[in-house]
Parts: structure tokens; C-alpha cells; sequence
């Protein structure tokens, strides 16, 4: 499969769960700092049950997901994995031919020099990603992964009463830092990808808290809670 496809793949997963999280911060956030929604939550506590439920379903499923393990399953190690597979789509030659479908016309007379000074990745640069990976793989092991496998997506007799305890060893900082890192991840391989320009985890701004937060405050306008 052609890399820009398991990249757009890949986005999309830490998108989705990015957007689940921070749609559920944001509310709290506005219902904790304004008594109008706040109150207004509580007076449609079924609707508002029903979407928190969404939410965070949704989150612990996408983030199970990216941080899989299984063979088959498509998650963030294997789209590291099919990156290191498939190096050799990260040539100048597939750059080129990047670059040649986002232009109008003929090559552009930049375009050679610009190839010139393009990063070509080898494998090592993917397996630094995973080095760095690891122990929030552990950390997601330890904590979460119980949860998404013994609340979220299946609910274990064993468990049932011991939800509470396991939601209180979750850490909001954590959860936001797993995000960021996946977002890193993601745009670090985008500009290998789509312009040959080597970044490191780190580089990106992560923006999708601000981006919910004024969706979200818009909506709350409209619907002039």
C-alpha cells in the first residue's frame, strides 16, 4: 500500500481520538468555569450522559487501537513497521513525483534544486520513533489498556466493581501527552513524506485543544447555553 495512504490512515485515527478528548475537556471546562451551561448540562442530564458516554468510549476504543500490538491490526507500530517496509517510498524519486502532482503544468524550475537539498530517510530514523514509543507503550499497557479491554469494549464481570479504581490511576497530563505524540508521529512522517524535510518529535505544534475549543465555543453560542 502506498505510504501517503497509511498516512492519511494513520492521521485520522489521532484525530479522532484528539477531537473525542478535548470535546469532552472543553465542555467540563466551560461548565466548570460558567454556571449557565453548567446548569443547563444538569437540567439535560440524559443527553449530556449520553454524549460523555460517546465520547469517552470513543477515545479508549481509537487509542486502543493506535496503540495495538496485535500483528493485524493497524495501529501506530504498524504504520511505523510499513514505513520501514517500504523506505524506498521516501526517495527523491517518489518525492519528485509528489511534488509534480501538486503542480500546475510542467516541472517547476525549483523543483531540482529543491530535490538536491531533500532528506532522504533510512530505517534508523523510524526505529529512533519507537525507540521513544516504548514506554508510553508501557505506561498505556499498564493503565488504559485495562480499561478500554475490561469496561469500554467489553465489560468484565471481574472488573465491574472496581471501575472507579481503575479510571483513578488515569492521569489527564498523560492521556494529553500520549496525544501529542502520537501527533508528533504523525507530521514528522508527513513532512518526510510530502516534502523531504527531516523533524524530529518535538518540531510540531499540537493545536487541537485550541482547534475543539472554539468549535465547541461556537456551538455553545448557537444553541446559546
Amino acid at each position: 500500500m502506498h505510504i501517503e495512504r497509511l498516512h492519511s490512515q494513520f492521521r485520522g485515527e489521532v484525530d479522532i481520538a484528539a477531537q473525542a478528548f478535548f470535546l469532552w475537556k472543553t465542555i467540563n471546562k466551560h461548565a466548570s468555569e460558567d454556571r449557565r451551561i453548567y446548569t443547563g448540562l444538569n437540567e439535560q442530564a440524559l443527553s449530556w450522559n449520553i454524549l460523555t458516554h460517546s465520547l469517552q468510549t470513543t477515545f479508549f476504543i481509537v487509542l486502543g487501537r493506535l496503540f495495538d500490538t496485535d500483528g493485524d491490526a493497524f495501529s501506530v507500530h504498524a504504520f511505523l513497521r510499513s514505513c520501514i517496509d517500504n523506505i524506498e517510498q521516501f526517495s527523491k524519486e517518489f518525492l519528485r513525483q509528489r511534488k509534480l502532482e501538486n503542480s500546475s503544468g510542467g516541472e517547476p524550475e525549483w523543483l531540482e534544486e529543491y530535490l538536491n537539498n531533500a532528506y532522504v530517510p533510512d530505517k534508523r530514523d523510524f526505529q529512533m520513533i519507537r525507540g521513544a514509543l516504548r514506554k508510553r507503550q508501557k505506561r498505556y499497557e499498564k493503565v488504559y489498556r485495562p480499561i478500554r479491554n475490561t469496561v469500554v469494549a467489553h465489560k468484565a464481570t471481574a472488573t465491574m466493581d472496581n471501575v472507579d479504581a481503575l479510571f483513578g490511576r488515569t492521569d489527564v497530563a498523560e492521556i494529553e501527552e500520549f496525544l501529542w505524540f502520537l501527533h508528533q508521529v504523525q507530521e514528522t512522517v508527513f513532512q518526510l513524506i510530502y516534502n523531504g524535510w527531516l523533524t524530529k518529535i518535538g518540531d510540531h505544534a499540537f493545536g487541537e485543544e485550541e482547534y475543539v475549543g472554539r468549535d465547541v465555543h461556537s456551538l455553545l453560542e448557537r444553541l446559546k447555553i
